[in-house]
């Protein structure tokens, strides 16, 4: 019997299926799609997933667990220790700047998720205040402010003023998180990438061209188990 797990999304328009070797089989639907029919559909593309699982089993190369988890952008690094849990239920903890990871022996896929998890829930505690901060300082406010694990963009700004942050923004440096909420925070005043938004970047972020090279070329050595 193949294992997968669904997640519901608001944007999806139709079922997705997908193969990857952290996350394992994953169905996606959109909202308000009946779940009952998920094992047919998995039924239906039983070969396809086999080939895939495979494929990535005699290709993915070899991942270490990470030995420490560093947040470069507040300056903190957390040991990562993994234990067996003793009532078999996987258990990320944090005990100062350490990480407990309790896992059950018996289940082949290490719980990276439940370290994803752990940074979303720091990065709403750190980057939410920060991008106030220098919203304030910078007297270019917004709206609202989201956190997201994105594989593509570091941060967005909507034409409601709504900024949307990537959660693996704590693994850069200060100056590179700074320049990100600059940079979207000056899309609440002009949304695009004219000369006069990049003026308007560069009065605020001395070094703004630079800091975006830099920033661009940040995205190829995001941590691995993020992704």
């Amino acid at each position: 019997m193949i294992e997968y797990r669904i997640r519901v999304s608001r944007r999806s328009r139709s079922v997705r299926l997908s193969v990857s070797h952290y996350s394992g089989v994953v169905v996606t639907v959109p909202s308000g799609f009946d779940t009952s029919e998920v094992p047919g559909i998995i039924l239906r593309k039983e070969e396809w997933i086999k080939r895939s699982i495979e494929k990535i089993r005699s290709s993915a190369p070899a991942r270490q667990i990470p030995a420490r988890v560093d947040l470069r952008s507040i300056g903190r690094s957390f040991a990562l220790e993994v234990h067996a849990s003793p009532r078999g239920r996987s258990l990320l903890v944090e005990e100062n700047d350490v990480l407990k990871l309790f896992v059950n022996p018996h289940n082949k896929r290490f719980p990276f998720a439940l370290l994803r998890k752990w940074v979303r829930k720091k990065s709403k505690e750190i980057l939410i205040p920060w991008l106030e901060r220098v919203s304030r300082d910078h007297g270019l406010p917004y709206n609202s402010c989201a956190i997201r694990s994105q594989r593509t963009r570091w941060g967005s700004c909507s034409a409601k003023k709504n900024i949307s942050l990537n959660s693996a923004l704590l693994f850069l440096s200060p100056e590179l998180v700074g320049y990100l909420m600059i940079h979207e925070l000056c899309h609440t005043v002009e949304m695009n990438h004219s000369k006069k938004f990049w003026e308007l970047v560069e009065r605020h972020c001395t070094g703004s061209r630079r800091l975006d090279k830099e920033l661009t070329s940040a995205a190829k050595s995001m941590e691995w188990w993020l992704r």
